[in-house]
């Protein structure tokens, strides 16, 4: 057996499952294997923006409206009805009827508020952020209600479809929040949890007589799988050991390597741009990269295209913005992000960082070191940027830690660059991420950026909200507020034998359709 299917072995051992026998017809019983790169370590959604955690998390809850992965409109789930006032300080919703969470109770308007009003508690990063200026949700009836802000919020409809607004049974808004992390939360979606084993694995079970999915669904009624089954598999050829082996049916983040294999043979990729914020190397302003010339130095030094073409593949881009191309009123600026590392030279040796004698830069005696904070595993990609930052003179130190220690250390500022990306199909992201007001984990200090992040969200109209929008991107570049790498895809190789899997407008594993054969 292949080291890296022993690997796998050891972690979790996986039972030859009904779905993948050679019988060709559905299977009711049968059981889905997903590979995940990483233990996320928190599954409550409102609590956490991991990938990882929302794969999951997506198929414990449901959301109010949806969002149509192809065309970006937002349509019907929970509430069947929904408007926004003339002024965009309200939102008025109508719930479908029937709705319950998996504990009994009823999924009402009041659960709606109590989701909300607890959300709003939460740190104002991920999608607490996306309630900015909630003032309160107005309960007319067990059906009918209306959220207010005290601006107009021009992103809140397309939030109302993430997995972080899921609706949650009002007994969760009481419950312990490390509780909640470790699936001490109870939803409305078509699967339950059954247990999540720390570093491990995660196994949710096919909710019995669920009957309200999205109307973007392909049938009605309960999951056609009785579960999901996701282990924790962090070397990526152990992931495609256990897809080429028949262990799991679905391996994430395949590496560029082994992407071949898996277009043909009784597999399949999956693949989709992601849209949002793009993987850049978020910068912790409190420290040495307080000097813009320094952050400059970094915006200019990387080479985007070398990492496309040398470690990522054919799916993915050379960042050209903050934003990601297939993001709503993004614009190409790829004018401030041409690779120049004559300029990046010049600028270091402006800032005093002059050449040592191994080639790394000082300044007073002290060596120009940068702590690279990553959430385990590293990804190549991280190795290459390091590379060809060492070429200009900075050490990096790429230091992975398990992705509840990355959150800790995130939020006490303990590193000079972490790689925090967005995923959402709306430029509000550029608020959660750089608004002074927020959680500001990069501690900018407040600027005019402020006031454009903020005139977008309250913009009434698409031509404002594209001003805005336009401003802050070029602020936050002029400014070498972060250093975007790449436009993320994601890669997935799946077996043939699983039909109906998708992702959802934020590229979220939608469960509900799958069948196997």
């Amino acid at each position: 057996m292949p080291a890296t299917v022993r690997a796998l072995t050891a972690l979790v051992p996986l039972l030859l499952l009904p779905a993948c026998a050679s019988d060709a017809s559905p299977a009711a019983d049968a059981v889905l294997a997903v590979a995940l790169p990483a233990d996320p370590g928190c599954l409550d959604p409102q609590q956490t923006g991991q990938l990882a955690a929302l794969d999951v998390s997506r198929s414990l809850v449901d959301t109010l409206t949806d969002q149509d992965p192809e065309t970006g409109e937002i349509v019907p789930w929970l509430a069947q009805e929904f408007k926004a006032s003339p002024d965009g300080k309200s939102f008025s919703f109508v719930l479908r009827e029937g709705v319950t969470f998996s504990d009994g109770t009823p999924l009402d308007s009041d659960a709606v508020k109590a989701t909300f009003d607890r959300l709003i508690k939460f740190p104002a990063n991920g999608a607490p952020a996306y309630l900015r200026g909630y003032q309160g949700t107005d309960v007319a009836d067990a059906r009918r209600f209306t959220v207010t802000f005290d601006a107009p919020n021009a992103q809140f409809l397309q939030a109302t479809s993430g997995a972080g607004f899921g609706i949650l049974s009002p007994k969760t808004a009481t419950a312990d929040p490390a509780e909640r992390c470790r699936g001490g939360f109870v939803g409305s979606g078509p699967f339950v949890l059954d247990h999540y084993t720390a570093n491990q694995e995660i196994v949710i079970k096919r909710r019995e007589g669920y009957a309200w999915p999205s109307s973007l669904a392909e049938h009605e009624g309960e999951a056609k799988i009785a579960e999901a089954r996701f282990v924790f598999v962090p070397e990526a050829g152990a992931r495609t050991g256990a897809l080429a082996s028949g262990q799991v049916h679905v391996a994430q983040n395949i590496q560029a390597a082994d992407r071949a294999r898996f277009e043909g043979g009784g597999f399949r990729l999956l693949t989709k741009a992601v849209p949002g914020l793009v993987p850049p190397l978020s910068l912790n302003h409190a420290g040495v990269l307080g000097d813009q010339r320094l952050r400059a130095a970094l915006l200019v030094g990387v080479d985007r295209q070398a990492l496309v073409d040398t470690v990522l593949g054919p799916q993915f881009k050379p960042a050209t913005s903050v934003l990601s191309s297939t993001t709503p009123f993004y614009a190409d600026r790829s004018d401030l992000l041409r690779h120049d590392p004559d300029r990046a030279k010049k600028l270091l040796d402006e800032a005093g960082w002059k050449p040592g004698p191994d080639g790394i830069r000082t300044k007073d005696g002290k060596a120009l070191k940068l702590v690279w904070l990553i959430p385990a595993p590293t990804p190549p990609v991280n190795e290459l940027v390091q590379q060809q930052l060492r070429t200009l003179g900075i050490d990096v130190e790429l230091r992975a830690v398990p992705p509840a220690k990355y959150v800790e250390q995130q939020q006490k500022g303990e590193f000079d660059m972490t790689a925090v990306a967005v995923t959402r199909a709306d430029p509000d992201v550029l608020r959660n991420i750089f608004a002074t007001k927020g959680a500001n984990l990069w501690r900018l200090p407040p600027s005019d950026l402020d006031s454009f992040l903020d005139a977008q969200a309250e913009a009434t109209d698409d031509t404002a909200r594209k001003e805005a929008v336009d401003k802050a991107v070029t602020w936050i570049l002029e400014h070498a507020d972060t250093v975007p790498l790449y436009e993320n895809a994601l890669v997935h190789a799946v077996s043939a034998k699983v039909d109906g899997l998708g992702l959802d407008a934020s590229t979220r594993l939608s469960l509900h359709d799958v069948a196997l054969s």
